[in-house]
Order: C-alpha cells, then sequence, then structure tokens
C-alpha cells in the first residue's frame, strides 16, 4: 500500500485516474482522503472516480420487484457506513471489513494480515478508503442496495479532520475501540456522535458480551474472542436494521463540495482542469437543443445516408462487378461521377460548419495538450451521461424481444410472427444507433470533412490541419476509428493522411501491428486493456463497433529485443453479432480477413467452451488465412482460451 500511495503522491491527475480505474475493476477499495505526507494538507482526489462505473441489481421497496441500474458512482447516491478505530486493537478494522463484504475471491481493503504487509505503513496513516458493495439480486446478498464503506487508516484521534468529514457525510458512524483507549480526545468525538441523530455502532474490542443492550440507533456490539461468522452476522443484521432507519445518501459528487467546505484540496480545482470542464459545457450547449435521437443527423451531416451511400458506390468501385453492356471503363466513369455528386452533397450538407463541430475543432486546434485532455475526457463524460439512460433502455427492449423471438421459434416457428419480431428488432437497433454519440462520431465527422474537402480538392489551412489534430491524439494515447462501424469502411484518404503525420512527428519508425479477433462480448477489449494498460471502452453490453487502434510507444531497452519502437494495438468489433444478424453473411469474413491481413499477429479470442461458437471463430479464421497464403502475406496467430472449466485444461 505504500508503493500504491507514493506513485500516487507522485503521479499526475490522469495517472491516479488510472490507477483508481484498475484498481475498481479488481474491486480494491479506493484512496477518497490523502494527506500530503509533507505538509499539512489534504486532498480528496475527486477527477480520480469519473471514469468509475458500478452496476448492481437491487429490489424495488414499492413494487418488491428486482431492478437494475449501472452509473457513473460519483453520480450515485448511496447510503455511506464509516468505520474509524481509537488507538490500536487486536482485531484488524479492515479485516472485518473484508468478512463483512462478503464472500469474494480477495478482500477489498489491504490489511496487516495480508502477504507483504506491515502493521504501521509509511504512508496509510490518515488515509480514507472507500469501496462499494454492489448485490447482484441472489439470495446470498449480504445487503439488497448499493452500499458504500469507508475505512480511515490509523488512529482517529489523531487525524480529527477526517473524522469531522465522514462524520458529515456518513448515514451510520461505526468505531472500533476499547475503554482503555478513552483518553479526552476520544471522549470527546464519542460525545458528538451520541448527540448525533445519525446511527451509530460502537464496536467493544475489550467486551465480550454486552449487558443491559437496548434496541435504538445507537448500538454496542462486543467483540472480544467472539466467533467471527456469529460477529459478522450480528454486524450485518445491526447495519441492516440502521439503513432502513436512516434516509441519508450521498454521492462522490456531493462529498467533494463537503471536503471544500472542510478546507480539503479538490484536483479538479486544477486551473487546466476547469477550463477543460468549462469548453465541454460550451459544446454540450451547442448540442441539448435537439433530441438525441436526431442529434447526429443535425450536428452530424456527412456520416447519415450520403456516406453509406458513397461507401457502396466506392465498394462498387473496387469489385467491378459490371451490369449491363457497359464496358469496365464505362462502368468506372459512370461509379466515379455518383461518388463526386455524392461528395458534393456531403459538403452542400455540411457546410458551413455547426457550432459544435467548429467549436470542436477551434479547441483541439489551439489549446495545450493538458487543457485538450481534460476536454476529451470530459466531453466523454458528458456524452455518456447524455445516452447512458436511454440507451440501456433501448438495450432491454432489444434483448427481452429477442428472448421472445426465440422462444416464438421453439414453440410455434409461425413465419409472421418470427418476421413481426424481426422487424421489431431492427428498428429497436436502428433507434439505439441514433441514440448513440460520442467522442468517435465526432472524430468519424471530422474524417468525413477532410475526405470530402480532398476529393473535391478545396483549398482551405484549417482543413489541411485536421489529420495532425488526428495525429496528436494518437499521439496522446487514444484510440482513434480505424473501420467505420456503422458503413463498414475503412475512409482512405483519412486514416492514410493522419498516420503520415504520425510518421513526420515521429520519424520513420518500426511498427508491429498486433490485432484481435472474436465472438461478439467474448473479452477482447478488456484484454487488451489488461495486456498493455489501454483503456478500450469496456462493460456489460457494451459492444465495440467497428475497429479501432491505439499507437504503443516501446521503451527503447525493448526495442532492439522485439525489434519495434511502436506497437499497433487494433481492437475489433465481435463476429456474430445478434443485432447485425440481417447484414450481409459475408460482413464476418470480410472483417476477419481485414483484421487477420493487417496484423504481424492476430489473437484469437475464445471465450468459454461453447463447441459452436469455437466452431464459427476457427472456421472464420482459418478461411481468413487461407486467403493471406493465396496472398503472399505471412501472418501469425496466438490462440486465447478464456474461462475454460476444466483444471486440466493448461495441459491441452
Amino acid at each position: 500500500m505504500d508503493l500504491q500511495m507514493a506513485i500516487f503522491q507522485c503521479g499526475d491527475n490522469f495517472v491516479r485516474q488510472y490507477i483508481y480505474t484498475k484498481l475498481s475493476f479488481c474491486q480494491f477499495a479506493l484512496p477518497l482522503l490523502v494527506p500530503n505526507p509533507c505538509s499539512t494538507e489534504i486532498e480528496f482526489p475527486l477527477w480520480a472516480f469519473r471514469q468509475i462505473y458500478k452496476s448492481w441489481k437491487y429490489r424495488d421497496a414499492s413494487t418488491k420487484t428486482q431492478q437494475s441500474k449501472s452509473c457513473a458512482i460519483v453520480n450515485s447516491d448511496t447510503p455511506l457506513v464509516s468505520f474509524i478505530r481509537f488507538g490500536d486493537s487486536p482485531t484488524s478494522k479492515s479485516q472485518m471489513l473484508n468478512s463483512l463484504l462478503g464472500k469474494q475471491s480477495h478482500g477489498s481493503f489491504f490489511h496487516r494480515h495480508c502477504r507483504g504487509s506491515r502493521k504501521n505503513g509509511l504512508l496509510m496513516e490518515g488515509v480514507t478508503e472507500i469501496a462499494w458493495y454492489c448485490p447482484g439480486g441472489m439470495d446470498d446478498d449480504v445487503f439488497n442496495d448499493c452500499i458504500a464503506f469507508t475505512n480511515l487508516h490509523g488512529d482517529a484521534r489523531k487525524h480529527r479532520r477526517q473524522v469531522k468529514f465522514l462524520h458529515e457525510i456518513s448515514s451510520i458512524n461505526v468505531v472500533l475501540l476499547s475503554e482503555s483507549q478513552l483518553n479526552d480526545d476520544a471522549k470527546h468525538i464519542l460525545q458528538e456522535y451520541l448527540n448525533s441523530p445519525k446511527p451509530f455502532v460502537f464496536l467493544c474490542a475489550d467486551k465480550e458480551r454486552i449487558k443491559g443492550a437496548k434496541p435504538g440507533i445507537k448500538v454496542k456490539i462486543a467483540v472480544k474472542n467472539r466467533n467471527e461468522p456469529e460477529l459478522m452476522d450480528e454486524l450485518k443484521s445491526t447495519l441492516n436494521n440502521l439503513l432502513a432507519k436512516s434516509t441519508q445518501t450521498i454521492n462522490i459528487d456531493d462529498c467533494s463540495n463537503i471536503a471544500r467546505r472542510h478546507g480539503f484540496k479538490v484536483d479538479e480545482d486544477n486551473e487546466d482542469c476547469k477550463q477543460g470542464k468549462s469548453m465541454a459545457d460550451d459544446l454540450l450547449s451547442c448540442l441539448k437543443d435537439k433530441p438525441l435521437p436526431s442529434m447526429k443527423e443535425t450536428f452530424l451531416p456527412l456520416q447519415g445516408k450520403l456516406w453509406h451511400e458513397w461507401c457502396k458506390k466506392d465498394k462498387e468501385f473496387t469489385r467491378l462487378r459490371v451490369k449491363g453492356d457497359q464496358s469496365v471503363e464505362e462502368y468506372r466513369d459512370s461509379i466515379s461521377m455518383e461518388k463526386q455528386s455524392l461528395r458534393q452533397a456531403q459538403l452542400d450538407k455540411g457546410f458551413p460548419l455547426n457550432d459544435a463541430i467548429r467549436t470542436f475543432i477551434e479547441i483541439l486546434e489551439h489549446q495545450v495538450d493538458t487543457v485538450k485532455a481534460y476536454f476529451l475526457n470530459w466531453l466523454k463524460i458528458y456524452l455518456d451521461n447524455l445516452s447512458k439512460d436511454e440507451l440501456s433502455q433501448l438495450h432491454q427492449e432489444y434483448h427481452q424481444v429477442r428472448r421472445e423471438m426465440v422462444k416464438s421459434k421453439k414453440e410455434t416457428n409461425e413465419s409472421s410472427l418470427l418476421a413481426t419480431k424481426q422487424a421489431e428488432l431492427q428498428k429497436i437497433s436502428q433507434k439505439r444507433d441514433a441514440s448513440s454519440f460520442g467522442i468517435d462520431h465526432l472524430f468519424r465527422e471530422v474524417g468525413q470533412i477532410y475526405e470530402a474537402s480532398q476529393t473535391l480538392r478545396i483549398a482551405d489551412t484549417h482543413l489541411a490541419a485536421l489529420p495532425g489534430i488526428a495525429a496528436d491524439f494518437m499521439l496522446s494515447g487514444f484510440p482513434l476509428e480505424l473501420v467505420d462501424g456503422d458503413a463498414s469502411h475503412v475512409p482512405l484518404t483519412w486514416i492514410g493522411s493522419v498516420l503520415d503525420k504520425v510518421i513526420e512527428k515521429v520519424g520513420n519508425k518500426k511498427l508491429f501491428v498486433l490485432s484481435i479477433l472474436g465472438i461478439q462480448s467474448s473479452g477482447k477489449s478488456t484484454l487488451l486493456n489488461a495486456m498493455f494498460g489501454l483503456q478500450f471502452p469496456v462493460g456489460a453490453g457494451r459492444c465495440t463497433r467497428g475497429v479501432y487502434m491505439q499507437l504503443v510507444k516501446v521503451e527503447e531497452e525493448f526495442s532492439i529485443e522485439l525489434g519495434c519502437d511502436f506497437v499497433l494495438i487494433v481492437d475489433t468489433e465481435g463476429i456474430r453479432a445478434p443485432e447485425l444478424s440481417n447484414a450481409k453473411p459475408t460482413r464476418d469474413n470480410e472483417l476477419a480477413t481485414f483484421v487477420i491481413g493487417l496484423g504481424n499477429a492476430t489473437v484469437i479470442n475464445i471465450f468459454g467452451e461453447n463447441p459452436l461458437e469455437m466452431q464459427d471463430i476457427l472456421q472464420i479464421a482459418v478461411q481468413a488465412f487461407l486467403r493471406m497464403r493465396q496472398m503472399k502475406l505471412s501472418s501469425s496467430c496466438v490462440f486465447v482460451h478464456q474461462n475454460v472449466g476444466d483444471v486440466t485444461s493448461s495441459r491441452q
């Protein structure tokens, strides 16, 4: 933990946010209050929590039905239970919290009995950690809703500022102490708790039983020589009863305002962060005038029907499947004219640029790198919040209709009913595509503006600078869309110009391309994130559309050994996607051929032991490798088989 806190103290806000995201993904507790070891300053790292999302299932109090919820944790109102201790205790408070949170593969809170730990840490003194219990809708859930738990490390008597803050934000306060530790400071804090209307639990470390215990919101529990399961059952029951009587909930965002009142430093008060947020607010104000489903059509006019028609004509031009009595030259000329006409129509529809796109380009062109990074992160947060509720609803509707369709197919197999359900799925899928709006769509629009201007040879210095902006975006560690997920097309002019600018900026370095292929929702993006420390979007029900590339620099000490200076990671959408079942049957094969042909090596990701899925991915991959052999392209592959149940699978 000292090492983790040392990295936290030395890192900038983006490093901290990355660390928090990975710790949360692994279900570890996160620092909420961090004292500066070189001063009396205490920091509240609000920015570090911004990219953390939690999902859970809870039982609705009015309808008694089970509901699911998924949201950014900074905006999630939950009850909060704080744990503190006075003096030294033979019982580990962190270990007690881990037992309280139920059966897990590992504890959320690091404690003195963990491997490599020790009782007195150098940098953990006064640090307050937070973790969330997220129920899964199971019978053995400890709590029925999401609950936040905080843990103050060290003797609370020495950290009065943290104690006052925790008392204010908590729904329930839990104190672990023995009567021998009750000095004047401890008595003063306890008196504040006893005078407060909030529920309070007193864990008596030096008592084996409590005599004359009375029901109420001030509860004493004996800890000494207690059987752990019995103690945990009593503590769980007590907390559930007190939570039922408490109505106070709070979120991390509100906690930050309270932290400011207590004189704590909040990382989002950084000037660059505030400037980036202000710019994102300005851009969002341009978008809020329109309802979400029509937003893309209004503010991203170049990627609608005209772009899809152009992509279709471009594929016809390449494949040269001549129809009628036309010669090849006449056929090519005819398609070229149609493509030119479509590009002109795109420009007529997209120029002059609307306020949203113009503001987006100006910010990326003129601001310093740190402000741009904050701006893009804030914009991502805002756009996710803008569309998350509607997308979640559409996602549930889609899967409900699909379940009904599968059930009807098994029971009746009536063609008219199946056709109706299929049309309904198609309609929901179109709504979902229209309601999906993110930074990748803004950059796609920028790419279309550049492509259209280059096709029609429009001389404009601002438009000519667009590939350089995207190259900086890539070199800053952001993924860039390589294949349009809606049109299934590579904007070659745009991608080629961006990569040329990357070469200008870093030199003509050696590049190794690693791509990945697998069934939808098999954990491809998660695997790449874990392997290379990337941040491709992941999450239950969230599937990659199209193909994205991200550049990773190889450290000099490894570049000679590996034979490359950069690794280009190519993340792809999954094959056999249910929502694309009506797409042309060759779509998956085309995607596999593209991905395998592009990569020096391809990871074939197989999830679970479903023989049909394994057969699908293997057939498609083998066909793609046979095509590579015909084209005399050498490409290698690595098979990754995840979630294999048999303990002897590593030997097979």
